[in-house]
């Protein structure tokens, strides 16, 4: 089995090599509050509404 395959063995490969990788940064999100909803419906007219916003921006901005 391939060390890509055990989330352990890949754990401990990344612990042995203490490295820290940069992670993209968006840009242009709009901010949002922390919420909570009742139905899974619910959370993905909230999220289809979001990213219809964040599509009307012009999208976000990645950046290191």
């Amino acid at each position: 089995m391939k060390v890509m395959d055990q989330y352990e063995a890949k754990y401990e490969l990344w612990a042995r090599e203490q490295k820290v990788y940069a992670l993209p940064k968006a840009h242009g999100l709009p901010p949002f509050k922390p919420q909570k909803f009742d139905s899974y419906e619910a959370f993905n007219r909230w999220k289809r509404a979001y990213l219809d916003e964040i599509a009307s921006r012009g999208g976000v901005t990645w950046t290191r």
